[in-house]
């Protein structure tokens, strides 16, 4: 690895190019360099389900002497100013000072990328699958935290409008008192890009501990998350530091999330097509015709035109 690069960039450049051990320490220390970094040997071995020696091979891969060396690593860049979370959350690609149409090509190509790569790799028998315990579940729950807590709460307004019995919670006290009701009728799905987020391996877990079918969807299909799961959804897994992937994980998700709603859809048709016409007369009232003869425009609409004059209604 180039010496001249900071570790985790140099890591995540490097990853596609690791066997399946050495990926899953990689993985880890790429989603949680914080905790990487206070972690013993031994409890980096036991947190990815490898060895110390498969950590200390890795620590050579790094192009480093031992795990002394990669703890400081780490925590050097863990400690750095902004620089690191703005690489990994937002992506060097966008500066602070960028133009706002630099800003706007790079989302572009790294959301298109991102569903792109999620398309490649999406086991679309299980997504079928789902599709099916879905359709024939007594009751579904859906369960993240952050940003995959939006795309849990997605899944649960899509399928709810379609008659499907859902749920979806963002906090673990939630998650886990609905994952206590569950049984083997029911179905429960877990969100989390890197599949290692403890609150959602832990609600996961205790739903499947109550027989009831387990669905991840991640972009590791070897994380804990996964190995819990019965059927696994995979999304894009990041590959290039330089880009905003972070910012692209929701887009991937909701690419599942659209597929899966689309499916249950065709398979549920009579019903959704009664379904969505219903729900749609019932918010008829609530929209807001355009005014006759004149087109909305952006920024001087009709409406707002009619909120700024003395004669304006509403």
């Amino acid at each position: 690895m180039d010496g001249d690069v900071g570790l985790l960039a140099r890591l995540r450049g490097t990853r596609p190019e690791l066997g399946t051990a050495l990926g899953r320490i990689a993985d880890f220390v790429l989603a949680e360099p914080a905790a990487a970094a206070r972690l013993t040997i031994t409890e980096l071995a036991d947190q990815t389900g490898t060895s110390p020696g498969t950590v200390t091979r890795f620590c050579r891969a790094c192009g480093l002497r031992g795990f002394a060396e990669l703890r400081v690593a780490i925590a050097e860049e863990v400690g750095r100013s902004g620089a690191h979370r703005w690489d990994t959350d937002i992506g060097s690609e966008i500066a602070p000072d960028a133009p706002a149409d630099q800003v706007l090509k790079v989302l572009l190509a790294t959301n298109a990328n991102a569903m792109m790569r999620t398309a490649e790799v999406l086991d679309l028998a299980a997504v079928d699958e789902v599709v099916t315990r879905l359709a024939a579940a007594r009751q579904c729950h859906f369960f993240g935290v952050g940003t995959s807590g939006v795309t849990a709460d997605e899944l649960r307004h899509r399928l709810r409008r379609i008659g499907v019995p859902c749920w979806s919670s963002a906090d673990v006290h939630s998650g886990l008192t609905l994952a206590a009701l569950v049984d083997e009728r029911d179905l429960f799905i877990g969100v989390s890009t890197s599949g290692r987020v403890a609150e959602t391996i832990e609600v996961l877990q205790a739903a499947a501990d109550r027989g009831a079918i387990t669905v991840a969807i991640t972009a590791d299909p070897d994380s804990p998350l996964a190995q819990v799961a019965d059927i696994v959804l995979s999304t894009a897994r990041h590959i290039q530091s330089e880009r905003a992937d972070a910012l692209a994980d929701r887009h991937a998700q909701f690419l599942v999330v659209d597929l899966l709603y689309a499916r249950l859809a065709q398979v549920l048709h009579d019903r959704t097509v009664n379904l969505l016409d219903t729900t749609a007369t019932a918010l008829d009232r609530h929209r807001v015709p355009p005014a006759e003869g004149r087109s909305p425009r952006v920024g001087g609409s009709p409406l707002a035109h009619q909120r700024r004059t003395p004669t304006g209604r509403g």
